[in-house]
């Protein structure tokens, strides 16, 4: 059934590949960048204070999203100052070819600002035209300003953010441009040195191991030190939640996606499990070669490495309610939802005719995926472990040679263990499974107490000695109401119908309703009035004699009514009779 299950999801998993985390071993990125003292007015013109800063060019392209090229001329130049306030960005954009055509966002010209405040990612996607993308990430942050303008080579972004986070007078943050043509990102550029620039995106905090490549900003004056690790807790267990953690699936699967057009193409088949559990996916091995064949157009003239790693997602728990396509809705997860996971992994081997074995070393994972959705598509939840970059140094192969070789893989063997979801285990899901009994006994005896008294005062109420019929329909009421409201909160606490609570409510407090409503049948059977006795009859032989017809009776006055319609007819008659001798006189 578990398989059964992961070959249906399987579907739901593909599309989730364009907000993964990549794994990796890098510390904040080693690149340092100065700021200048200064003061500036947030209005998209360059303000003289910026003359005292360092020019930054971005020219470095993306790992991703530009195969890490580096460009002859900068893209953009970027300056920074700050004051005791915050932060001063502006960004001159070399770019007169426009390209806002892109039905996502994040394909079109734009610059994104990512920094830290109170721990958290703020991450602001600008156009040229001042508009902010709603998915671009969390809300502006008090203290935040920006405004753009259109240049004669482009356009200009500036910004003004908050200090906060503070380590040593050194803050962390990201500048990125989106180069955009023809209706799709060209690539993501960056400040020079700066590849790993374009995954920025995937850290939500500090804390966040699975990627850490923001650059650090030298701010100048003293500040105070504000950067805090929070101490992460475990998920609070409650009826409701412990089943749907318990249940919760993710996905092991194997894929491969070339950096251009972003196609995408399974590998395989994957399969599912729950916290707790561990797959060693069959259909992993004896794979069909050719896997996949890249071209020359797909890699960029073989100049982009294709992705093909082993991916680990969320099969529901978190996934965002996007659209159907016939317009309904997904029934699943909300957009921005957070989880906490890990999972553990055996070293992965992966075989390919005619080569030595590629040995990629097992480990750990801790990630938080945040839910999103890209208007088409889920993202944001799952994290990758990348197995074509290992082959390529291992092998000693460049890109052509990697997709030759990704092209003759047979098997990949690995073992993936999910151990923890929101900081909890499945023994301690197991052990708060086993206090269900008592937790349920004590909601019974406290939660539901108040509406114990309620039903037996309602009952006290109805039952006294001369309730009369209102006060019974009142109590009555009450016990009614009471009852609904004890199942509304059985129900509220995550508690079955036929369960402890559900029962008690059945057996215990329901029956009062028909010993109130006998009260109620006797009171109104009670004050019925009585009706009037009808007269008794004669006694046979005892008949009273029957009344003589008089004048004004019934056959009397038939009798006078037919002599006066005989005496009408008789003068009508006369009448005309009279008529019509006068007119024989006269003729």
């Amino acid at each position: 059934m578990k398989r059964l299950l992961a070959i249906l999801v399987a579907a739901t998993m593909v599309l989730s590949v364009f907000a993964m985390t990549i794994v990796v071993s890098a510390n904040t990125a080693e690149l340092t960048v100065n700021s200048a003292e200064g003061t500036a007015v947030i209005d998209g013109v360059m303000d003289d204070a910026y003359s005292a800063a360092t020019p930054v060019e971005f020219t470095q392209c993306g790992k991703d999203n530009g195969g890490g090229a580096v460009l002859d001329t900068p893209k953009a130049t970027g300056y920074i100052i700050n004051d005791a306030d915050g932060v001063y960005v502006f960004i001159s954009v070399n770019d007169t070819d426009i390209d806002n055509t892109s039905t996502n966002n994040y394909e079109q010209d734009s610059v994104e600002v990512f920094f830290m405040s109170d721990n958290s990612k703020t991450q602001w996607r600008i156009h040229y035209d001042g508009t902010v993308d709603a998915d671009s990430g969390l809300p502006a942050v008090e203290g935040t300003d920006f405004a753009c303008a259109m240049t004669d080579a482009g356009y200009d972004v500036e910004v003004k953010i908050p200090i906060t986070d503070v380590q040593d007078n050194q803050i962390q943050m990201v500048l990125q441009i989106n180069s955009a043509a023809a209706g799709k990102r060209e690539a993501t550029v960056h400040i020079a040195g700066h590849t790993d620039g374009d995954l920025a995106y995937q850290r939500n905090t500090r804390q966040d191991t699975a990627y850490d490549g923001w650059w650090t900003l030298q701010l100048v004056g003293e500040f105070e030190n504000t950067r805090v690790d929070p101490v992460e807790e475990p998920a609070e267990l409650t009826v409701k939640n412990y089943s749907v953690l318990r249940d919760a699936q993710v996905f092991v699967q194997l894929y491969t996606q070339d950096k251009v057009s972003w196609g995408w193409h399974g590998v395989g088949t994957g399969e599912g499990m729950s916290v707790g559990g561990s797959v060693t996916p069959e259909g992993f091995t004896n794979l069909f070669a050719p896997v996949y064949e890249y071209t020359a157009e797909e890699t960029a003239d073989w100049t982009s490495l294709p992705i093909f790693a082993l991916q680990i997602g969320d099969s529901g728990y978190l996934e965002p309610s996007i659209k159907n396509d016939d317009g309904s809705y997904k029934d699943s997860g909300t957009v921005g939802d957070s989880g906490r996971y890990k999972f553990t992994y055996s070293d992965i081997t992966v075989k390919a005719n005619g080569y030595n074995d590629v040995v990629v070393p097992g480990g750990e994972i801790v990630a938080k995926w945040t839910a999103k959705s890209e208007g088409s598509y889920p993202s944001g939840t799952a994290s990758t472990v990348d197995l074509i970059g290992p082959a390529a140094e291992q092998l000693g192969l460049d890109t052509q040679g990697a997709c030759t070789w990704l092209a003759n893989v047979t098997d990949v063997n690995v073992t993936v263990n999910f151990d923890q979801i929101e900081l909890l285990t499945l023994e301690d899901i197991n052990a708060f499974e086993e206090t269900l009994g008592a937790l349920e006994q004590t909601f019974v005896d406290e939660s539901l107490a108040e509406y114990t008294t309620k039903v037996n005062d309602a009952l006290a109420a109805a039952t006294k000695e001369g309730a009369t019929v209102e006060e019974i329909q009142t109590a009555l009421d009450d016990a009614t109401k009471a009852i609904n409201r004890a199942k509304t909160e059985v129900k509220n606490a995550g508690y079955a119908e036929d369960g402890t609570a559900g029962t008690y409510i059945a057996e215990t407090l329901t029956p009062v309703l028909d010993q109130i409503q006998s009260a109620l049948d006797a009171a109104q059977a009670a004050a019925a009035p009585v009706e009037e006795e009808a007269p008794a009859e004669a006694p046979a032989g005892d008949e009273a004699p029957a009344e003589t017809p008089s004048s004004s009776s019934e056959g009397g006055s038939s009798t006078g009514i037919i002599i006066g319609v005989v005496v009408v007819i008789v003068v009508v008659v006369a009448a005309v009779i009279g008529i019509v001798l006068g007119k024989k006189k006269k003729s």
